[in-house]
């Protein structure tokens, strides 16, 4: 195919090693697009696939590979055959500004810009429209909000899981009147604790560190914080909690990525509760737990794995009505240039920030 755009990527050549390397670009085919990204989140799962050999056990890694899969661009450029309208029937054309899931491309690809999910971490993104679900952004929509919107779209799908076990009794799912816990205080954490409380919960608790994250979780209307730094042992934080719930949490949320929160977070649900496990997209190890205590509170345990299908739409509408009154653009705290993507990698692996983006162009 005919170079049409130069391209500067952040590409993994192998575990941890990452270069900054410049690509020729192919012209748009029929049924895609071309994007110019202009933001793109470093997300938990992304640090995980750059240090581990095998983050997947049911996939092989191809190298090198472009991450990145929280993405914002500008449509510059479609084929003739190109979708004219985004996953909700909203009319799109050059230049709108989009979001989400875009897949396709396979490694027998010319290079690492036409294949795998991710891909996002480069100037430009090319856009496969037979696997792609895009999602036009509003204008008015600060940019910082609209990279939030896959991030959140993992929390309405684990909230969507709270809610499955309602039926008749609806002390189990999730809803008005509502205690919390949350473990885990990143950007899926704070996120899943705002969209609780936006679903009535009255008490909300984070369990997590450090202390700038938890203080920004307080500063988005979360109820309590536990800081594992300060309170380190799993008794004595289950005992905290006990002491702010002594009931037990209706629904336990488990956002933290640590194999070793999940046998904790059971002791923190209450008889009849929800146990959310949400954090955990990469292979991490395996971890002892006691059936007795499953069968004795009477848990309902469930798996969220990624997006919904209606993720982000929902996530749009939530951001489109409340990012004037609910801050969300702070939840990105620092920015990066391609050119300090592993700079950016390491920020986000040391905690030291909530949300870090590459800011590609």
């Amino acid at each position: 195919m005919e170079a049409h755009y130069k391209t500067k990527a952040a590409v993994l050549i192998s575990p941890g090693k990452i270069e900054i390397l410049e690509y020729d670009m192919p012209k748009v085919g029929p049924k895609d697009l071309l994007l110019k990204v202009e933001m793109v989140g470093i997300c938990g799962t992304d640090i995980h696939m750059v240090f581990s050999p095998k983050p997947f056990p049911e996939e092989e890694y191809v190298y090198p590979l472009i991450l990145g899969h929280e993405i914002v661009g500008r449509i510059i450029e479609t084929g003739s055959e190109a979708h004219t309208v985004d996953a909700t029937g909203l009319q799109l054309k050059v230049g709108d500004r989009v979001t989400g899931i875009f897949g396709g491309g396979t490694p027998d690809a010319t290079h690492p810009l036409l294949y795998g999910w991710c891909r996002g971490w480069a100037t430009h993104r090319y856009v496969y429209g037979d696997y792609a679900r895009i999602y036009r952004l509003p204008e008015e929509l600060p940019i910082e909000v609209g990279v939030l919107l896959e991030p959140l779209s993992v929390g309405i799908k684990a909230l969507e899981r709270a809610l499955e076990p309602t039926g008749p009794n609806v002390l189990r799912g999730m809803g008005p009147g509502k205690f919390v816990v949350v473990q885990g205080s990143g950007p899926i954490g704070l996120t899943i604790a705002i969209l609780a409380k936006l679903c009535g919960a009255i008490k909300t608790v984070v369990v997590g560190a450090p202390g700038t994250r938890l203080q920004m979780c307080k500063e988005f209307g979360v109820d309590y914080t536990l800081n594992i730094d300060e309170v380190k042992s799993p008794e004595e934080r289950i005992s905290k909690i006990k002491e702010l719930i002594p009931e037990g949490a209706d629904i336990v949320f488990e956002a933290a990525g640590v194999p070793e929160a999940f046998a904790e977070g059971l002791e923190m649900v209450r008889r009849g509760g929800v146990y959310v496990e949400v954090g955990h997209f990469t292979e991490r190890g395996t971890v002892h737990i006691n059936p007795y205590t499953l069968c004795r509170k009477d848990i309902n345990i469930y798996g969220s794995w990624g997006v919904g299908p209606y993720g982000f739409m929902l996530s749009r509408r939530i951001m489109e009505a409340c990012y004037k009154t609910i801050p969300f653009e702070k939840i990105v705290t620092h920015r990066f240039s391609i050119e300090e993507t592993a700079k950016a990698v390491e920020t986000a692996r040391s905690g030291k920030c909530m949300k870090a983006v590459l800011v590609p162009n």
